[in-house]
Parts: structure tokens; sequence; C-alpha cells
């Protein structure tokens, strides 16, 4: 059991660092040049997916490296990957193309089925949580 925690603490901590890096240069280069390149990728509403994205991928990116709703975080982050194999890497075939995409996806679907307590702000909560059932607590 200890192992697999270490191996889900790394590899949350490698996934958010990728998805936190991949979202500032978005948002440093400039959101406008972003949008640009997704009207050219042709994705629908580009100029709120492109302000959706670089959001996710920092905010998300974050939240996995504290450890906060990893699970819910994972789903996004494979949603916002399959969005760009289906509107970017499709065309490029597998390799060169999008095994780097999958590859995410297949990080984030173990975070998203076997979440990562491990210093983690879950796991904090989650341990009061445990705590305090059975028990009335009196709020004032």
């Amino acid at each position: 059991m200890y192992k697999n925690e270490v191996g889900g603490f790394v590899l949350r901590l490698v996934l958010g660092g990728i998805f936190l890096l991949h979202g500032i240069v978005k948002f440093k280069e400039g959101i406008s040049e972003t949008i640009t390149r997704f009207h050219e990728y042709g994705i629908p509403y580009a100029e709120i997916v492109g302000f959706g994205v670089a959001g996710i991928e920092v905010l998300g990116g974050f939240f996995l490296i504290i450890g906060f709703s990893v699970r819910f975080v994972s789903f996004l982050l494979i949603s916002v990957m399959a969005g760009a194999i289906v509107f970017v890497h499709f065309e490029d075939g597998f390799l060169n193309g999008y095994e780097f995409n999958v590859a995410l996806i297949a990080m984030a679907l173990y975070l998203l089925f076997a979440g990562s307590n491990m210093m983690s702000l879950d796991q904090l909560f989650n341990a009061s949580e445990k705590s305090s059932k059975g028990k009335i607590q009196f709020r004032g």
C-alpha cells in the first residue's frame, strides 16, 4: 500500500508540474496568441476555450501539486487532453502526434481512479472527516 502511495505522489507532482508550466506558458506568451492558435485549429468558441484550457492547466496543475481535489482535477485534465487529441494532434498520428497526450491521460486516469492522498490537502480534509464521524459536534 505504501509503495502505491509513493508512486501516486510522484505521478501527481510530475503531472501537476507539466500542466502548471504549460498553462503558465499560455498566459505568458499572451492569451491572445493561444486564442489565435485555437481559432486556427478550428476549435469552437476559441476565446472561451482558450481561457478555460489555460485556467484549467494552471489551477489544475497547482491543485495536483498540493493534492487538492485530485480526482476532479484529473477528470478535467483528461477532458483537456482528449480535446487536444481530437482538434490538434489526431491528424499527425500516434507517433510524433498525440502519444504525449495519451501518456498524460494515462497518468491522470491513474489519479482519477486511485487518487493520491500522500502529502495532500485531500488527506488533511479526509482525516478531519474520519475523526468526526459518529461524534456530536456543536458549532457556535
